[in-house]
């Protein structure tokens, strides 16, 4: 930055504006968050009445210091969420939030988890379907017959591996 301020002729006073700006900027930056929340929504599928379900968010502290994260409690008294440990994040580190899902009985589920940190608030979509045994056992061998003979991973794929482990050795 200084030799391009030579390079440019810019006087002490320019490139110091031109520093505070830059920093200013990035201090001020909305699309700038300050956690990374993995996933970014919550689909369970379908589920079987009775069973409990859960399914784990990763928010990882992008920022410089450390926060605290809350959750704001959810209104269907099916779905609960709570931090497997309490207390700040520090820069770097990551909090797990275990969401849990008691399938009681049959319906539809479409909730949203709020998450709040210093600056910022995540809400994540929470989607569910919850069928009786019977319609569970249908559905997913329905799924089975439509995925006979398929294969789960990409041919392609596979292939380009075998062949960079075949050039390898």
């Amino acid at each position: 930055m200084i030799l391009s301020a030579i390079n440019k002729k810019q006087t002490f006073a320019e490139l110091i504006n031109q520093a505070n700006s830059m920093v200013t900027s990035v201090l001020h930056d909305p699309l700038k968050r300050s956690f990374n929340v993995m996933p970014s929504s919550l689909k369970y599928g379908f589920l079987r009445a009775g069973q409990i379900y859960e399914l784990v968010v990763t928010m990882k502290n992008e920022d410089s210091i450390g926060q605290r994260v809350n959750i704001k409690p959810l209104s269907d008294s099916r779905i609960t969420a709570k931090q497997v440990d309490t207390g700040a994040v520090a820069p770097g580190m990551t909090k797990k939030i275990l969401v849990t899902i008691h399938a009681q009985e049959k319906g539809s589920i479409k909730e949203t988890l709020h998450i709040t940190t210093k600056a910022d608030i995540f809400k994540i979509p929470i989607e569910a379907v919850i069928l009786s045994s019977e319609d569970y056992d249908r559905e997913m061998n329905e799924m089975q017959a439509l995925n006979q003979g398929k294969t789960l991973t990409n041919s392609r794929v596979r292939e380009k591996l075998n062949q960079s482990i075949q050039k390898g050795r």
